[in-house]
């Protein structure tokens, strides 16, 4: 019984996350069996301060009403709620499963006042009843459902009986569904069934397109099944979809809706579906039966229901800790954003770290930038493929957000759809009333709960944003930054071509340092560096003798001279000054020594060049020619490299977003061919993905023009 009551807590530490109730089972008499838990506020106050006296509630529902054998409603006090349900246990036994708190629609007033009266007015009871759930047809209807399925499982496990074979296969693979998220519900489903006596064969169906595909089956004479489609009440298996019902079928063999099977050489004798419900409203459906015995027994039954329930278990759990890992992804990159952007003040890493996150974290088709410096002049920095002209975008963006007198006329994220139909999500910067900017961010094919989130996420980063972008503004007044400002400014009037050079040095060393994860205060250093890197080290030292730019500048030197420092002997400031003072110099990879190419940092450089393809414009407000320019196709870049005339069209429509089968069906030409060209474009460029092209083939762009 002990391993009985262990699976019964981890089904309540599930549901009781999922639906947001505390969660407790009961005996007959009313006795707790299993503790409650959970983190209903409500429940969670009211039990603390007397749980005795709402036990005996419950109890006293019981022994009185409890006649119904369904999920119902009980109200425990005037409009709050709790839901409960008797489970029949397969030894005969009954026990009951609650769930609470919840309350009926606009009643938070006056369930406030009664709670004041009872237990008085030293707790928040407006907040906790503005996060109670809230009974409405579809939450109830939901609520019921899954309070019929757990109760369903519970009794299954609270049965008192020694356990077969087949049923302690059950139990463990139970516990393993919940605890081994890595491992998916098909590895689940082969373990059960190469341990099980019960059916001959299984599968698995699921929706593709529209129609179901059955993608995994398991048996003997079965195999011809796999890749079979159907639609919703076709057959069997469609009409088990159609219902949404476990529902099974005996001495199949001369029914006609066993026509299905007939046709992929397959002769099943009984059947049982059960259609798997995931959170995403779509439907899996896992079949099971024998191509021997017509009939099923009890058990059988009692098998497949449990082991659909196990495989819809795992999905809810993997979901659920799928959503928890994707929280706590973005929590620790809004901290790993606050500590760069505080530590590094500096405007341009802030923008491009704001484009970067917000590509990449929401996963968007595009991201960018638009920073308001003059009252006609702003900047753009853009990364992804947009679906129109980001200059014109950027300008609209202007008219919508930013005025000339107030700043701002919206302050909170919004969601706006271009002219060509692509959604944007576009999040104010601004502290203390001033606006510097709208950071936009474009998403695909998202669910409104998705489209929440990155709402959610992406108001957050521009708060962070708007205020990081202030402290970069207020520490371009530092003396030191000013002083090596003054000197890098200095080499333009004797050596524009140096000064041009050591500026991008810069940039690139900025960025690429704080990809490695260095100091801030070390990375300025590398940066100074850079800058400052036409001055002797000597000079250098005399100006700043308590940093390190001197030492930097005079060990990326030695290393860039190859034999008068050994790499592995140099230190992380003069590594990255020297690779990225040879990559400005020569605006190419290709001029690092093959000798070190092998070393790490070498080859993260390497990788962060081909991965950082940043657009940046500057565009003026007065001149509607600007928006004309926006970003040159790479059509003329592609025809220079060495690939057929189809390849070269292919890259283009995969640079264009393209996947394969667009691509098969623009070109007219199958999708087996698309895969070979594709391949062979990787192979010519030298690349391993789709990504790598692309960044190759901007790469090659910018560097002619």
């Amino acid at each position: 019984m002990i391993q009985n009551l262990y699976l019964l807590k981890e089904l309540q530490n599930v549901y009781s996350g999922r639906y947001g109730f505390t969660i407790w089972i009961t005996d007959e008499f009313g006795e707790l069996l299993l503790e409650p838990q959970g983190k209903n506020d409500l429940c969670s106050t009211l039990f603390e301060k007397d749980q005795s006296a709402i036990l005996t509630m419950v109890k006293q529902g019981i022994q009185k009403s409890w006649a119904t054998t369904a999920p119902a409603l009980y109200d425990l006090f005037p409009g709050i709620y709790l839901i409960g349900n008797s489970i029949e246990a397969a030894n005969g036994k009954k026990y009951y499963l609650w769930a609470g708190f919840m309350i009926e629609e606009d009643t938070q007033q006056p369930i406030q006042h009664s709670l004041k009266s009872t237990y008085g007015n030293d707790t928040d009871w407006e907040s906790i009843l503005a996060d109670t759930p809230v009974i409405t047809a579809a939450e109830k209807k939901e609520w019921f459902s899954w309070m019929k399925t757990t109760g369903e499982f519970a009794s299954l496990i609270l049965a008192k009986h020694e356990e077969t074979p087949s049923l302690a296969l059950q139990n463990d693979l139970f516990l393993r569904s919940i605890r081994d998220r890595d491992k998916g519900i098909v590895k689940h489903l082969q373990e059960f069934f190469e341990g099980n006596r019960v059916f001959e064969f299984m599968g698995l169906a699921e929706e593709m397109d529209g129609q179901y595909t059955v993608t995994h089956v398991m048996g003997e004479g079965i195999a011809a099944l796999e890749g079979a489609q159907f639609s919703q009440g076709e057959g069997f298996l469609g009409r088990a979809l159609l219902t949404g019902e476990i529902d099974h079928w005996e001495n199949i063999e001369r029914d006609p809706r066993s026509i299905f099977f007939k046709r992929h050489q397959f002769k099943p004798k009984s059947l049982l579906c059960y259609p798997i419900r995931q959170d995403n409203q779509s439907t899996k459906l896992l079949f099971c039966g024998n191509g021997n015995h017509a009939m099923f027994s009890k058990r059988d039954l009692e098998i497949g229901r449990t082991l659909g329930i196990m495989l819809e278990s795992h999905l809810a759990v993997n979901s659920l800790q799928h959503e928890n890992d994707e929280q706590l992804r973005r929590l620790g990159s809004l901290i790993e954003i606050c500590k760069l952007m505080v530590s590094v003040p500096d405007i341009k890493k802030i923008a491009y770290i704001l484009v970067d996150i917000g590509l990449n974290l929401v996963e968007g088709t595009f991201s960018c930038l638009i920073l308001k410096e003059t009252n006609n002049k702003i900047k753009l920095v853009s990364r992804g493929n947009a679906s129109g002209d980001i200059a014109m975008y950027a300008k609209d963006v202007v008219k919508r957000y930013l005025t000339d007198g107030n700043g701002i006329k919206i302050m909170s994220p919004q969601i706006h759809e271009t002219a060509e139909g692509e959604q944007v999500i576009e999040c104010p910067l601004f502290t203390n009333g001033y606006t510097h900017g709208v950071l936009s961010v474009g998403i695909a094919n998202n669910t409104e709960a998705q489209i929440q989130e990155h709402l959610n996420f992406l108001g957050t980063l521009s708060i962070i944003g708007g205020v990081s972008l202030q402290l970069a503004r207020t520490g371009e007044e530092n003396y030191e930054e000013n002083q090596a400002n003054a000197l890098y400014r200095a080499i333009g009037q004797f050596d524009p071509e140096s000064y041009k050079e050591n500026g991008e040095a810069a940039n690139l060393a900025g960025l690429f340092a704080m990809r490695l994860g260095l100091d801030a205060a070390f990375i300025k250093e590398i940066v100074h560096a850079c800058y400052l890197s036409t001055y002797e080290p000597e000079f250098i030292q005399e100006l700043f003798p308590d940093k390190r730019i001197s030492f930097i500048v005079k060990e990326g030197k030695e290393l860039m001279e190859n034999n008068a420092l050994a790499w592995d002997e140099a230190g992380a400031g003069g590594q990255v000054f020297a690779l990225v003072k040879r990559y400005a110099e020569t605006q190419s990879t290709e001029a690092i020594p093959e000798q070190i190419r092998n070393k790490e940092i070498v080859k993260g450089f390497i990788a962060f060049i081909m991965e950082s393809q940043v657009v940046e414009q500057q565009l003026d407000l007065d001149d509607e020619t600007a928006a004309a320019k926006g970003i040159d196709s790479v059509t003329s870049t592609i025809k220079e490299m060495d690939l057929s005339p189809r390849e070269q069209e292919v890259l283009d429509l995969v640079i264009q977003g393209l996947n394969n089968k667009e691509i098969a069906q623009e070109l007219y030409i199958s999708g087996h061919t698309v895969k070979n060209h594709v391949t062979k474009i990787f192979q010519k460029l030298e690349v391993p993905d789709r990504a790598h092209a692309i960044s190759k083939v901007y790469q090659l762009k910018y560097h002619s023009s």
